[in-house]
């Protein structure tokens, strides 16, 4: 095996397992029984899907995959944003 196979190997081998811990992170952003625990599972899975895109752009070697996970960044914090805000507005209607 070769120096460059192998870094194919391990970076598919990290892609795979940010797939499952991300899916791991979306299942408890569903069942969890508080909005603090569906926001935090939320930011843990788009940081995952971030990381993922990088390694895709990083072993594929198309660079624009990484603009792509920035993008992906700012529409996960504003998504974090929003759900606070709708989370504090019930709250003050209680």
């Amino acid at each position: 095996m070769t120096y460059q196979e192998a870094v194919q190997a391990i970076l598919t081998g990290a892609a795979a397992i940010l797939a499952c811990c991300a899916l791991v992170c979306l299942a408890r952003a569903v069942i969890g029984p508080a909005p603090a625990d569906r926001l935090i599972a939320a930011n843990m899975t788009g940081t995952q899907v971030m990381c993922m895109i990088c390694l895709v752009a990083a072993r594929t070697g198309e660079y624009g995959f990484a603009d792509a996970a920035v993008i992906f960044a700012m529409f996960s914090f504003l998504a974090s944003a929003v759900f606070v805000r709708i989370v504090t507005e019930r709250r003050k209607d209680k």
